[in-house]
């Protein structure tokens, strides 16, 4: 059946610019073979079948006529099939016509100057891309544009084995790749886009850049290859800055962005641009880390965050950092533990460091009945506050002889009160048993904490449990 080819979008005539010379077989002469084979099929056997191990003759059957008797010896071998990445298979070219109704034949393509003069049949060349043309109509806007579908005439770059180092390193630029933004988007949108891509790079390109090559499906469907490694090797990696890290507050709201998608995160970044600021790894903070892919020796390296910390604070920032700490307008815990803090919040470092307001030692015993101190934060309140207090002179002798709480005579008998109001602040000296020694009935003497008209039923039910810190069997028979 003989049929016309369609008009194709990709202008053949980029064989040449892409690939260079085309490499011509080692010299046949063609012409003064004329009377010998009338046919081209006659020694390119695998012209018509297909087969590409019998594309050129054996040079074994020179010998039958250069035998050293009828003809001189020779010493030929073919070049075998050109270094290209073209699709072309001749088979399926036999029965086509032109569009002016001619049928193909070699000459169509191999004649000397085909295109300019009428040659003779044996005059032969390397096929001209222009011959395409006659035929496969251009109607790109030029070979290298958008979106052109390169896999009608192009194989991908993997598959095509034959074509040297070299001569990839000169594959042309296309404009498309020097448009504003192109790294940032230059992802592949479909399939097509997807096999276009593959045609002129291999997985090695990717991964220069890509920490998460192995997690990418596109990245992942393109082969690996030698040639395109070394091509890489010396190449730096790219990282342009996305439009929305450029927005006022990025370095500080940049969680919820990562927390929505680290896959996207893990595009340029690597485990250590977390780390270098988040030293603990903050509770919101561990599962983006965690996701995010650790730097492989010879892979892509990631962005450079070395000197993240010296953005995220600013200069002296620890020389006042106090006031956005006690207000809690910085999530420290995010980046850094209680040990950090307390690598320099030590006792040793008090004679050097000011923590605390002038003159607080004198009035903190208000700060801390208000709970308006988080002391716990550094001190370890029992034993901290206990030794400071015996070193200076404020220890209890006895029950009733005390100096501290405020100094206030018979404090036992009216302490009641001021319990109620910060128990938290008595535990930072008295354990439980201090308090069962008067209010226990089953060791103590048995002094009923909770005063005349004590509705111990509304207390229970609004929360039975608080009964449980004391009472060990329930005061009111329930279960």
């Amino acid at each position: 059946m003989r049929r016309v080819l369609p008009a194709l979008a990709v202008f053949l005539l980029a064989a040449a610019t892409v690939l260079g010379a085309l490499q011509d077989t080692e010299e046949f002469p063609h012409e003064a073979h004329e009377g010998l084979f009338p046919l081209c099929e006659g020694c390119h056997v695998g012209i018509v079948t297909g087969e590409e191990a019998r594309l050129f003759p054996d040079p074994a059957s020179c010998a039958e006529c250069h035998d050293g008797t009828r003809q001189e010896p020779v010493d030929w071998e073919p070049a075998g099939p050109r270094a290209s990445n073209l699709e072309f298979f001749h088979p399926l070219h036999e029965d086509f016509v032109g569009l002016d109704g001619s049928s193909a034949t070699c000459q169509n393509c191999h004649a000397a100057d085909q295109i300019v003069t009428p040659a003779p049949r044996m005059a032969v060349s390397a096929a001209a891309p222009e011959s395409c043309l006659e035929c496969h109509v251009h109607e790109a806007p030029a070979h290298l544009s958008p979106g052109a579908e390169c896999s009608v005439c192009h194989i991908p770059l993997t598959e095509a084995a034959r074509i040297p180092t070299e001569r990839i390193a000169l594959f042309p630029w296309p404009d498309s790749h020097d448009a504003p933004g192109f790294i940032s988007e230059h992802a592949p949108g479909t399939p097509l886009e997807e096999i276009s891509c593959g045609i002129c790079h291999a997985s090695n390109t990717c991964e220069r850049c890509h920490v998460n090559a192995d997690r990418l499906e596109p990245i992942m469907r393109l082969a690996s290859d030698p040639r395109v490694a070394e091509l890489e090797v010396g190449k730096v990696a790219e990282y342009p800055v996305p439009e929305s890290h450029l927005a006022s507050g990025w370095s500080w709201d940049h969680g919820s962005s990562a927390l929505a998608g680290p896959a996207q995160c893990s595009t340029c970044h690597t485990r250590p641009s977390c780390t270098e600021c988040h030293i603990e790894g903050g509770p919101q903070s561990a599962a983006v880390i965690a996701a995010l892919p650790d730097p492989v020796p010879g892979g892509a390296p990631g962005v450079d965050l070395s000197h993240a910390g010296e953005i995220l604070h600013p200069f002296d920032f620890d020389e006042r950092h106090a006031t956005f700490a006690a207000t809690g307008a910085l999530q420290c815990t995010e980046c850094h533990s209680q040990q950090y803090c307390s690598d320099c919040h030590t006792a040793a470092e008090a004679s050097t460091r000011e923590f605390h307001p002038d003159n607080f030692l004198q009035r903190h015993a208000l700060e801390v009945f208000a709970g308006g101190s988080n002391c716990q934060s550094c001190h370890s309140t029992e034993a901290f506050c206990r030794d400071c207090h015996e070193q200076t002179g404020l220890a209890s002798e006895g029950r009733l002889n005390v100096a501290f709480h405020t100094a206030q005579p018979m404090w036992i008998l009216t302490h009641g009160q001021a319990a109620r109001i910060g128990l938290e602040s008595c535990a930072s000296c008295h354990q439980q048993t201090d308090c069962l020694a008067c209010h226990s009935t089953f060791l103590g003497r048995g002094v009923n904490p909770h005063g005349p008209g004590f509705d111990a039923e509304g207390m229970a039910a609004r929360n039975r449990v608080t009964c449980r810190w004391c009472h060990l069997d329930d005061p009111l028979g329930g279960s």
